[in-house]
């Protein structure tokens, strides 16, 4: 059984302190109505006051970096507060080989709080033993708007202290969260969001069982989920309750009191919403996949024969009107395809199936391939200086379609007679491909928006066929999937240069 993370959780029914737990109700009213409402150092007093208090507290944003700090932490850890500002929070942590931090996004991430005994690296070098609360913040959206981590140092910390911490953490999320004593069933404690839902007060918590809940239709699957965290160490289970008829997902974990008692965390969230969005997505696709997709190609195909004069000569007029039709159905079945491949690409599981692959002859068999659709648009391809020898770990597929992609752009803003380089080289343990036209370069209203899903340029292309706007969200989508980056360079009027940086072997 994996080890099981250690909670200051009551060791009998209804020992949780009530006077604590009663007194973080007026903490979560303000916040009600967002998905996860941690404290806000900036608005809710009850979260103003762990701020300034006992706890060691982090605000970081989307991006990972420091945006606030507790002075509570500075003096705990000796730093100066400019030092954290701006920082990477996962590296405050020590954790070989990245699995805590990589368990600690995946967690969030997901809209879920994480709890564990992270240890914190002081200014000095030392390494403090915390027990820490990470509580994700997500807009109206579900979108991350920060994290917010409450550390406690193991020594001296009081177990009411770490009450205070977890029922204030659990107190602000949006979903219900119990925590039960496996050998009686009885019921330990219950968040605000729980105990609304039920309709119940403090008071009856350590009286209650989850028979006792409106979830006793669900009974077998919540005992088969249990079964699972006693193997396991944790469980996760979908099932539809009759409470309300929806679709609600539980996550179960096993926890240790202070005192070494077992206990199981179990999260309850309600997704019926995400459930019928996912059904209508899915609806969506096999609409354009076999009522769009199919009939197009066919229409496609049978202009293409008119074009060839399969049916006689065609005078210029209905020759034009003709290559118009052509023209535009080949750019509807662009957009299908870039939409089905962003919602293949974008799934979570989506997997890469990485080998190695030689950049040169990467580079080489890109120039081959787009040399026809080159010489259709009056320009050419060549290699601007690739080294010998770069790998990089990736699929090649899923490469090459990077390189397509940036190819076919480069080639539709360079004019008649002009190239567009293309090379591999090794930098600082990546292996780097550059793609470099010489067109009038990315206008700068949409430097800040060029990978974002379906952002065009105004400015006519000269392959008369108008993209999608998903390409560079694709190309960058692969390419972080890929652990690699994408960047670009750009001067009005000079040209573009994109860079795509891999690990390299």
């Amino acid at each position: 059984m994996e080890q099981s993370v250690r909670l200051a959780v009551p060791a009998a029914p209804g020992a949780f302190s009530r006077t604590a737990l009663a007194s973080l109700q007026g903490m979560t009213k303000a916040t009600a109505d967002a998905g996860i409402a941690p404290p806000d150092p900036t608005g809710d007093a009850g979260a103003r006051q762990v701020m300034d208090g006992n706890a060691m507290v982090i605000v970081s944003g989307p991006d990972g970096r420091i945006r606030e700090v507790s002075e509570k932490f500075l003096h705990a850890t000796g730093y100066r507060r400019e030092e954290l500002l701006g920082m990477i929070a996962e590296r405050l942590y020590a954790d070989e080989g990245g699995v805590l931090c990589a368990e600690i996004r995946e967690t969030t991430g997901q809209g879920r709080i994480w709890s564990g005994a992270p240890q914190v690296r002081a200014a000095n070098g030392h390494l403090l033993g915390t027990r820490c609360v990470i509580v994700p913040v997500l807009d109206p959206d579900g979108r991350s708007r920060r994290n917010v981590a409450l550390h406690l140092e193991l020594t001296g910390a009081r177990l009411t202290q770490m009450e205070h911490m977890i029922a204030s953490a659990f107190n602000k999320m949006r979903e219900a969260v119990y925590v039960v004593d496996p050998a009686t069933q009885y019921l330990c404690f219950m968040n605000d969001f729980a105990l609304h839902e039920q309709g119940w007060c403090l008071g009856e918590i350590g009286t209650r069982t989850m028979a006792d809940t409106d979830y006793h239709a669900e009974k077998q699957v919540i005992d088969d989920l249990f079964r699972m965290v006693e193997s396991d160490g944790k469980g996760s289970a979908l099932f539809q309750s009759d409470h309300g008829a929806r679709t609600c997902e539980a996550q179960a974990y096993a926890i240790t009191t202070e005192t070494g008692h077992h206990r199981i965390l179990l999260l309850l969230r309600d997704i019926s919403l995400q459930a019928k969005a996912e059904r209508d997505r899915k609806e969506l696709l096999a609409v354009i996949t076999h009522e769009l997709r199919t009939p197009l190609t066919s229409i496609k195909g049978a202009l293409e024969l008119l074009k060839a004069g399969a049916v006689g000569a065609l005078s210029e007029q209905a020759n034009s009107l003709v290559t118009i039709a052509a023209n535009n159905s080949e750019r509807m079945l662009g957009l299908i395809r870039d939409i089905l491949d962003m919602e293949e690409i974008g799934q979570d599981s989506f997997e890469i199936e990485s080998e190695p692959v030689d950049l040169s002859a990467l580079v080489r068999n890109a120039i081959e391939a787009h040399r026809g659709y080159g010489a259709h648009l009056g320009v050419s391809f060549i290699d601007g200086g690739t080294t010998p020898g770069v790998f990089v770990l990736a699929e090649p597929v899923r490469l090459a379609q990077v390189l397509s992609n940036l190819l076919s752009n480069a080639a539709k803003v360079t004019a008649p007679g002009g190239t567009i380089e293309i090379w591999a080289s090794r930098e600082a343990g990546c292996g780097v491909i550059y793609v470099r036209d010489h067109g009038p370069g990315i206008p700068l209203q949409l430097r800040d928006k060029l990978f974002s899903r379906f952002t065009k340029s105004e400015a006519p292309n000269r392959s008369r066929v108008s993209g999608s706007g998903l390409g560079l969200s694709i190309v960058k989508t692969i390419v972080e999937k890929l652990d690699g980056e994408i960047s670009f360079s750009t001067e009005t009027g000079k040209g573009t240069t994109f860079r795509v940086a891999l690990p390299s072997l």
